[in-house]
């Protein structure tokens, strides 16, 4: 198993399809160039189903997911393809893949923590998602899920080293705090980013999108602010901006087991 992972984090647009998977395929053949173990993509990569009809977005799955696997075999890259919306029995799920660099889907996870519109159209996941992969074991969250505690004691007591969180967060989620602050959610998702790496003892991959979009008339700005967060050190690289960008970061995996040494937290969690 290797002691070292690089991981390639792509803060992108969300578009239209068509222009978003053709990005995507320019960022994975970068972040294959610079020799990255695994690329990120951002919450509702392609098919953003805020103001549009999610039952058409749900038939995209499967061509979705083979577009990415048939990519990850292609760069010989892992990927973790963002989120799109998923129909099962008349139910709509939030849900994102870990998929390797064989080109097969290892795991799949719903999102669980639900935000704003989507409590009114989209079903909430009810398990954590721990997979086993050549870098050790990978949990997978998505947006929201990062601000509570009870989903990372799950992932922990499974083994997570790594939790990867793709996430469409802007600066406007923020709502009435706006007005005492106008970068809230920036130092928000800042902090969750490194404590949960501290708290957890684990690597925190967040991957946001990027730029600016239209909600139902409304402009709205995305936080962007990907970012990579270990123990003792805090952010690796983080986007300081919110335009598009390929991060890329090496995660030592040594420094998870010191700071499981020096901290015992996620051992009081097994109590």
């Amino acid at each position: 198993m290797s002691k070292k992972v690089r991981i390639a984090v792509a803060q992108m647009r969300i578009v239209k399809e068509d222009e978003c998977l053709k990005k995507a395929e320019e960022f994975i053949k970068k972040a294959s160039k610079k020799s990255a173990d695994i690329v990120v993509f951002p919450e509702y990569v392609a098919n953003c189903p805020l103001g549009k009809p999610k039952l058409l977005l749900a038939r995209k799955r499967e061509p979705h997911k083979r577009f990415f696997e048939k990519l990850a075999k292609k760069f010989d890259i892992d990927i973790v393809p963002g989120s799109i919306i998923e129909r099962q029995n008349k139910k709509f799920y939030n849900t994102t893949y870990y998929i390797s660099s064989e080109g097969k889907t290892l795991a799949k996870y719903r999102k669980q923590k639900l935000w704003g519109n989507e409590e009114n159209s989209i079903t909430a996941g009810k398990q954590s998602t721990v997979v086993k992969t050549k870098f050790g074991k990978i949990g997978l969250i998505i947006c929201w899920d990062l601000a509570f505690p009870e989903v990372f004691d799950s992932m922990a007591r499974k083994g997570a080293k790594i939790i990867i969180c793709p996430s469409y967060w802007s600066y406007e989620d923020a709502k009435k705090g706006l007005k005492y602050n106008h970068n809230a959610e920036v130092i928000f998702v800042n902090s969750l980013c490194t404590s949960r790496a501290y708290v957890y003892e684990l690597a925190l991959v967040y991957c946001n999108a990027a730029g600016t979009t239209y909600i139902r008339g409304k402009e709205v700005h995305l936080l962007g602010r990907s970012q990579v967060a270990v123990p003792f050190i805090g952010p690796l690289k983080r986007a300081s901006h919110n335009r598009e960008c390929l991060l890329i970061a090496d995660i030592d995996l040594d420094i998870l087991k010191d700071a499981r040494k020096v901290y015992k937290i996620r051992a009081g969690l097994k109590k």
